[in-house]
């Protein structure tokens, strides 16, 4: 991958929590540089197993506050974890944006992710991103018996 590795979540965190912000909240786009690089022309790459009706307005608003582009691929999240493990480091994604865990430990496993800086790790319980530092959660979803 470009000249780092794979961020997953330090921007989705940047994007949400700038989007959801209110004028009193600290806006996270301003984090550390590695962790919202854009590619040499400039662009942000995103794999989003999210659909575009959940996290298209939020990248948008994204891009609008940092003034990078983003492209995003769109797809089933299990099926963009099989493609970054067989692209590698020469995968032109920035930022893998994933909808649950095995997918995503797969991808971390292979050492595809870049540590998050501790200030994004310090915005999710301990028990909502990774041992290793190199992934966040930013929505849950809870499932009930009736």
């Amino acid at each position: 991958m470009r000249s780092h590795r794979l961020v997953t979540a330090a921007l989705a965190v940047a994007m949400l929590t700038s989007a959801c912000a209110s004028d009193d909240t600290t806006d996270l786009t301003d984090t550390e540089p590695d962790s919202t690089e854009a590619s040499a022309d400039g662009t942000l790459t995103i794999y989003s197993g999210r659909s575009e009706d959940l996290v298209g307005t939020v990248i948008a608003d994204f891009e609008a506050a940092t003034g990078i582009d983003v492209e995003v691929r769109y797809g089933d999240t299990a099926e963009l974890a099989a493609l970054l493990l067989e692209e590698g480091d020469a995968s032109p994604a920035d930022v893998y944006w994933a909808q649950d865990a095995g997918a995503l430990g797969a991808v971390s496993q292979e050492g595809l992710f870049a540590e998050l800086p501790q200030d994004i790790l310090d915005r999710v319980e301990a028990g909502n991103r990774s041992a290793e530092g190199d992934w966040v959660g930013v929505t849950g979803r809870a499932r009930t018996i009736v």
